[in-house]
């Protein structure tokens, strides 16, 4: 009743006012009292059993750092469309001084319609109000990966505590997460298979479900499997209780390791350090760890195999996903395809001449 807040002129706001009004008292929105700092830790909660402690700990993250301290003390209610432009306006001059991602932004952004969408949901306010706010354009950068030829060069530079779990990451396309929660009893070496429903939790020494809690069976080839059972020999030899782990962290010695008690996989951080310093050996290009997920797919692409078996092997809920990040790397359907479909029409017009 006192600014436009997005309205051409003040009979529309009171149109609007008198529908917000009719719609609370037929029970088509119910009051609340809640802040939205107050909501967000309700929908959080109600989360909880439904996500990974991964995705759970991203919606945290987003709320402390980019959602509470805007829209924290505000009512319910109040967030509207208006001030989710004004947020996202001060997120993007964050993303132009490169302090944030476009990416992060719009995931943060999503935290928040998901929020307000929760809110319609159980009727405390009447629409969305992220509805008509975008997200931010995101550029699209082409991925980076080891090419065939780089892939020996890599593997050679690496240390021999992390070679085999580089040439698993290269193999079968997992995530550094899902390969560091590999166990023994995950694998079949004999039918070259391994079975991934686990990956390292990014605190602490245990292990929660995977990305989407999905479970799938990843096929290796006779080297990987190899270098697998040495591994598993060279355990049984030296007597070593491993915890079932296929991956460990180096022997104990004075240092970083000295206080380790029994073995345990390595962290996230430090299979990252473990891989740059192999990059650097090679004298290879600087790439993230997860690179290597990326090498596995286009090198499983480029010797012929079809997207498919890419979507399988990496685990992707829909081969949109598979699609949106290599589809432009298949060959298989299209090698020579023009000259096979050539080959059959001149067949044709032999067989009719005939």
């Amino acid at each position: 009743m006192t600014s436009r807040r997005g309205f051409t002129s003040r009979s529309a706001a009171l149109a609007a006012r008198a529908k917000a009004v009719e719609d609370v008292r037929r029970g088509d929105v119910r009051a609340t009292r809640d802040t939205f700092g107050e909501f967000w830790a309700k929908v959080l909660e109600a989360k909880r059993p439904y996500v990974t402690a991964g995705t759970l700990q991203d919606y945290t993250t987003h709320g402390r750092k980019r959602l509470l301290p805007w829209f924290g003390a505000l009512k319910l209610a109040a967030v509207d469309e208006d001030r989710i432009r004004d947020w996202l306006a001060q997120m993007a001059e964050l993303v132009a001084d490169g302090e944030l991602s476009a990416k992060t932004v719009n995931n943060a952004r999503t935290c928040l319609s998901m929020t307000m969408g929760e809110a319609v949901r159980r009727r405390y306010i009447p629409q969305n109000p992220c509805r008509w706010v975008p997200e931010l354009p995101v550029e699209r950068t082409e991925i980076d990966y080891l090419r065939m030829g780089e892939i020996d060069r890599y593997l050679d530079a690496c240390a021999d505590f992390y070679r085999p779990l580089a040439e698993f990451l290269v193999g079968t396309g997992a995530r550094i997460s899902e390969a560091l929660g590999v166990r023994w009893q995950d694998v079949d070496l004999e039918a070259g298979v391994v079975r991934i429903s686990r990956q390292r939790a990014r605190d602490g020494d245990g292990t929660a479900p995977t990305k989407g809690k999905r479970f799938r069976s990843v096929q290796v080839g006779p080297q990987l499997a190899a270098t697998l059972r040495g591994v598993r020999e060279e355990r049984t030899t030296s007597g070593l209780d491993d915890g079932d782990w296929i991956f460990l962290c180096p022997p104990p010695r004075r240092g970083r390791y000295s206080v380790r008690t029994e073995p345990v996989p390595p962290s996230r951080k430090t299979a990252h350090d473990w891989h740059e310093w192999a990059l650097q050996d090679a004298g290879l290009r600087d790439m993230p760890l997860h690179s290597l997920r990326h090498t596995a797919a286009t090198a499983w692409l480029a010797t012929g195999h079809p997207l498919i078996f890419v979507q399988r092997q990496l685990g992707h809920r829909s081969i949109t996903t598979t699609e949106e990040h290599y589809g432009h790397l298949e060959t298989s359907f299209m090698r020579e395809a023009a000259a096979r479909t050539e080959a059959l029409i001149a067949a044709g017009g032999d067989r009719r001449a005939a």
